[in-house]
């Protein structure tokens, strides 16, 4: 299972979906871990700091992974850059996005 750490589009956005310890804690599971080059330095995490936990650094990795993990909803374009089928764990924030739902 490819689980991937999205970078956030919102440069308002400072916080990333997982951290280096969550990455460990995945890859134990037996998942591979990608994670967006940048995707924590808003958060003060550096992609070093995702290799030395296990995970790949890599551009656009949410397009085949079966797990996106985001702190936010994707945009529309966004989403229709990921693989069919792959599931968007993130806040969703439906109130006021009845399109979205």
């Amino acid at each position: 299972m490819r689980i991937a750490v999205a970078r956030e589009s919102d440069a308002a956005e400072p916080r990333v979906a997982a951290t280096p310890e969550t990455v460990k804690k995945l890859i134990a599971l037996g998942a591979e871990v990608v994670v967006d080059r940048g995707a924590g330095l808003r958060s003060g995490v550096l992609d070093t700091d995702f290799e030395a936990a296990g995970a790949k650094i890599g551009e656009n990795v949410a397009a085949d992974a079966d797990i996106v993990l985001k702190v936010r909803r994707p945009s529309k374009g966004e989403i229709a850059h990921y693989k069919k089928g792959a599931l968007v764990v993130a806040i969703m924030d439906p109130y006021g996005n009845d399109d979205a739902l």
